[in-house]
């Protein structure tokens, strides 16, 4: 009070409505491939996480159709920061064997043996407390490197756009807790050498009773019979 600079007598935050939760069930799993908007997701302010066709010089297209999310969707990524990627709330309360899949591009500094740059996945069910999503080994093509408490993705030139699985049953809270469900893709760069980064589509919830098969290759090829003629 009494001074003549009136900048710093005010603040202000920023508040994103993205609606009431998502509701899937088993009869209704939930898709959302970015083609009509972003799909309620958003980034935490900064200009690392764009919306719209990627345009860089190795990941130049949507994983489907023609949009996605990127971390800068013609450049690379910034040194020495954390950017991150928010979905709107998931209702999963009532599903019995609920199953994450995207579809991932990975370009980050990848430094073997010690931490640089990565990405992994959290999640919260209060919209507070952030866990990490899944650990290497878990899931299908989830994370690729486990440094201590630090499981994520840290790959160069894996561009090429995959699908990214994990049950979430390793969620430790009880499934009918699940009303209000976020997950929030990260980012973490060291202060050297930046890549194209991330690129996120076709984000996937519904059940999968009978999981992934992750086994030995068949010697010989199923037949059967399908019922319904031909088309």
């Amino acid at each position: 009070p009494g001074d003549t600079y009136d900048v710093n007598d005010t603040t202000s935050t920023s508040i994103t409505n993205t609606g009431p939760p998502v509701v899937v069930t088993n009869a209704t799993p939930h898709l959302q491939d970015f083609e009509t908007d972003n799909g309620n997701w958003y980034s935490n302010g900064s200009t690392v996480w764009e919306y719209g066709t990627p345009a860089s010089y190795k990941i130049t297209r949507a994983a489907s159709g023609s949009k996605a999310w990127k971390t800068r969707l013609a450049g690379n990524y910034n040194d020495n920061q954390s950017a991150y990627l928010y979905s709107p709330c998931y209702d999963i309360s009532t599903m019995t064997n609920a199953t994450l899949s995207f579809s991932l591009a990975l370009d980050l500094e990848d430094c073997g043996a010690f931490f640089c740059d990565g990405a992994y996945m959290e999640y919260s069910v209060d919209g507070r407390t952030w866990t990490r999503l899944g650990a290497s080994g878990q899931g299908t093509n989830w994370y690729n490197k486990a440094y201590t408490g630090n499981n994520c993705w840290s790959v160069q030139n894996y561009h090429r756009w995959h699908v990214a699985t994990i049950p979430l049953s390793v969620i430790t809270e009880p499934i009918s807790q699940l009303t209000q469900l976020r997950f929030r893709f990260v980012v973490n760069s060291d202060p050297e050498v930046n890549r194209e980064g991330v690129a996120i589509d076709d984000i996937h919830i519904y059940s999968n009773p009978n999981g992934i098969y992750d086994g030995a290759t068949m010697g010989a090829p199923v037949n059967a019979s399908i019922p319904g003629g031909t088309g």
